[in-house]
């Protein structure tokens, strides 16, 4: 086993994943790359614009258009920045609602995965610090 097996893992099981949490998206009536950006003004916020960007590792323009949507759905609070240019995100009540319900569903879907498989919570541990420093390796790579 060595790299292009990790990877090829990985890749395999992101689609089968996404396609557990499909439902759970299409009934809040949201696609999954506005649930991630959604959970990720969760997490991190008040953020803004170019910080979600640079987090998630997508362009400018594919994340404006995704907080226009959030935003029109009234689950973003928009403060002005210092610059008149940049926005500081949160999530309005509605948000932080709706985020802590789809994060539930998803939750009992993840548990279910891993009531299927023999796996310790010290492998999770192992696991999730591997996927960190190898998206930390990717993220810096881009940065160059």
């Amino acid at each position: 086993m060595g790299a292009n097996s990790l990877f090829n893992q990985f890749t395999a099981m992101y689609r089968p994943y996404i396609k557990q949490l499909q439902p759970i998206f299409d009934e809040f009536n949201l696609y999954s790359a506005q649930w991630l950006i959604l959970k990720d003004i969760a997490m991190n916020g008040p953020t803004t614009l170019v910080q979600i960007s640079k987090r998630r590792a997508i362009e400018k323009p594919t994340t404006r258009k995704i907080l226009k949507v959030l935003s029109e759905k009234s689950l973003l609070h928009i403060e002005q920045g210092s610059d008149k240019r940049e926005k500081i995100l949160s999530l309005s009540p509605e948000g932080q609602e709706l985020y802590r319900e789809i994060l539930h569903r998803i939750e009992q879907v993840q548990n279910d995965i891993l009531q299927n498989v023999a796996i310790s919570e010290e492998q999770i541990k192992t696991t999730v610090q591997t996927m960190e420093l190898i998206h930390e390796s990717i993220i810096g790579m881009e940065d160059n």
